[in-house]
């Protein structure tokens, strides 16, 4: 077991993040990142991407498994394939470039889709929206944690159950490849793997509360909370990239 750069202290706040953002995420389909990673990140940024993306694969393959019977498989497929496309250049640009650039592009392009999408702006679920949406995906994904908006924004009009489902299908080997890149990057060891898994039993924890969220969330509220949330990832990003 590696020795942890982080104090008791950090870890309860760490623990409270990812409880409230699981809740978050196991009631609208994405939201553990934009709760947790901002933070996280400004406290020590040993704990983002890396344990905050180890600790929501556990979150997803949970809300994945109960909402499995509400899952459109066809679109699992097309939107892992737009995540290994995303994540195999935000892999790179973690070698070469400074992430803010992308945080930049990244925030403007999801407040654009909100803007419209409340607008009365449809997106429509084409298999063509659903890979570029799964690009986006991996790309903010890899390089901020934050990859739920794109995907969201996509399914905003289609049935609670559905959006959780199937986003947490497609985020289950997303966020697999997402951490593979990291370690290529050399983003990813055993501190973060032990930081990861220290997060485990408060994703839990919110999944379990989100059980009620959720149910209430459906009663016709999910599209407000998706745009929502969208864009307050998007500031959060926003504001990230220019501090």
């Amino acid at each position: 077991m590696p020795t942890l750069p982080v104090t008791p202290a950090e870890v309860a706040l760490a623990l409270l993040l990812a409880a409230i953002g699981a809740t978050l995420q196991g009631s609208v389909g994405f939201g553990l990142a934009v709760v947790s990673a901002p933070i996280l990140l400004l406290l020590d940024p040993v704990w983002v991407p890396g344990p905050m993306l180890l600790a929501a694969m556990l979150l997803v393959a949970l809300i994945a498994y109960r909402d499995r019977e509400h899952i459109l498989v066809r679109d699992v497929a097309l939107g892992t394939v737009g995540r290994i496309l995303g994540t195999v250049p935000a892999a790179y640009a973690l070698h070469a470039l400074p992430g803010h650039v992308y945080d930049l592009i990244f925030a403007a392009i999801v407040l654009v889709g909100v803007v419209l999408s409340a607008s009365g702006w449809h997106i429509a679920r084409t298999p063509v929206n659903v890979v570029v949406a799964g690009t986006l995906s991996g790309i903010a994904g890899t390089i901020s944690s934050i990859g739920g908006p794109p995907m969201a924004l996509v399914y905003q009009h289609e049935k609670g159950p559905s959006v959780r489902g199937t986003m947490s299908a497609i985020f289950i080997l997303g966020t697999i490849i997402s951490i593979a890149g990291l370690g290529w990057a050399g983003r990813f060891g055993m501190v973060e793997l032990a930081l990861g898994v220290l997060l485990m039993p408060a994703v839990v924890v919110g999944f379990a509360f989100s059980r009620r969220t959720a149910a209430w969330l459906d009663r016709r509220h999910t599209r407000p909370a998706i745009l929502a949330v969208s864009a307050l990832s998007a500031l959060v990003i926003l504001l990230r990239a220019l501090i």
